[in-house]
């Protein structure tokens, strides 16, 4: 009855009501250390998270947590935290990366390119409908490099 995109859509919204908007940049911290990968994944998607903490949270076991970092749409992200995510082995990892606005189409532009994975699809969608771009250039993959 219901999709996966349903569920995951649902496990999201719910986290993101576990973490108050009014929390300073240490409690962020502090929860980042949660036994609780629902928590560890709130705190990695929220853009007032500190740099420090998301470069521990991108490198947490569990795929939710890293999937909340590929989300966060802070601004001035090092290009190299979402250089990494791309290569994770996790798709909902990946997927989380190519849905952030954020991350520069030259990473996009990879994932479409690697036509064994499952979401190189979703990166030439995105592509596709990129501002700027192309849909036949986006849809083969070929966007900014």
């Amino acid at each position: 009855m219901f999709s996966e995109n349903y569920s995951r859509q649902t496990a999201i919204a719910s986290a993101t009501g576990l973490v108050p908007d009014d929390i300073t940049e240490g409690e962020l911290a502090q929860l980042a250390r949660s036994p609780e990968s629902k928590v560890r994944a709130s705190v990695a998607a929220r853009r007032t998270t500190p740099l420090t903490t998301l470069l521990r949270l991108q490198l947490d076991d569990s795929p939710a947590v890293r999937a909340g970092v590929a989300r966060n749409e802070r601004d001035g992200m090092p290009i190299e935290i979402f250089q990494d995510l791309a290569g994770d082995k996790a798709h909902e990892v990946v997927a989380a990366l190519i849905g952030n606005p954020m991350v520069p189409d030259s990473i996009i532009s990879k994932l479409g390119r690697q036509r064994t994975k499952d979401y190189s699809s979703l990166a030439r969608k995105r592509l596709s409908e990129s501002k700027g771009r192309s849909g036949i250039l986006g849809m083969v993959g070929l966007g900014s490099k």
